[in-house]
């Protein structure tokens, strides 16, 4: 049975809070409150945009979140002067995410250049691969069986 937006991103979540808790001891991080289905309908209406189904879903699981010392951050829409929503940065190197106003595709812009992600979910897949790499480096290969021990 295929997940709904929700679930999937609701496991992304759980994921990658427990991959910054575990990381906690090098790398800081925060996941603020959650936002509330009116606030986020009432952006929605004052911006006259749709928020994407998942962003939606994340949203509703927290406004701000700061991952990995700030490396990963994913906030509360910001109405850029283009056809983009700006909604999170990327390692602090001027890497910023976005989904257009139009087709709420998401995609990051760095220097000029533009990769899109085929959902929000690949967006949290490519944020939770660092994570892993970072744990890697850290704790040494074996860290998966220590993470999933400590974890599940």
């Amino acid at each position: 049975m295929k997940k709904s937006d929700k679930e999937l991103i609701k496991e992304s979540y759980d994921y990658l809070k427990d991959l910054c808790d575990y990381l906690s001891d090098e790398y800081e991080y925060e996941f603020e409150a959650p936002a509330t289905e009116e606030e986020i309908k009432n952006w929605e209406k004052e911006n006259k945009i749709n928020i994407p189904s998942m962003f939606r879903e994340w949203l509703l699981l927290t406004k701000n979140c700061n991952m990995a010392n700030r490396s990963w951050r994913l906030f509360w829409p910001e109405i850029d002067e283009t056809v983009n929503v700006l909604v999170g940065s990327f390692i602090g190197d001027g890497e910023y995410l976005y989904f257009s106003k139009e087709t709420g595709v998401f995609f990051t812009l760095f220097e000029g250049d533009e990769e899109d992600f085929d959902s929000f979910d690949s967006v949290l897949t490519y944020i939770s691969v660092d994570l892993e790499d970072k744990a890697e480096e850290i704790f040494g290969e074996d860290w998966l069986e220590e993470f999933e021990n400590q974890y599940n």
